[in-house]
């Protein structure tokens, strides 16, 4: 897909955020109403670029450490597997789900 010279032109003003997320091994991170919470490796984000999508301007960005997005990813897979599990038993199902790792780190 073509990129437009305006998004051309916001792309090159992100190449310094690139330059430190992959020194520093830090993500992209945008949240918004609209967009919600966005979570994009250097990598990731590039691709999607190139295919036109997620060019916003570097005020819309801040670098965070991946590891808060595996917190949120942890939280949400838990309350995942507990409303999962409250309507297997009210359905009268057998099938219970566990979070092997997550339960022994919590035990």
């Amino acid at each position: 897909m073509s990129v437009s010279v305006q998004e051309q032109a916001i792309i090159r003003s992100l190449e310094p955020l690139f330059e430190e997320a992959e020194a520093k091994g830090l993500w992209f991170f945008h949240e918004s109403s609209e967009a919600g919470e966005v979570w994009c490796s250097p990598e990731y984000l590039k691709l999607e670029q190139s295919r036109g999508r997620l060019i916003w301007a570097p005020e819309h960005w801040e670098l965070r450490s991946p590891t808060g997005y595996l917190k949120t990813l942890r939280v949400k897979t838990e309350q995942h597997v507990a409303e999962f599990n409250e309507l297997a038993a009210r359905f009268g199902l057998d099938k219970r789900l566990t979070l092997g790792e997550a339960a022994a780190e919590k035990g």
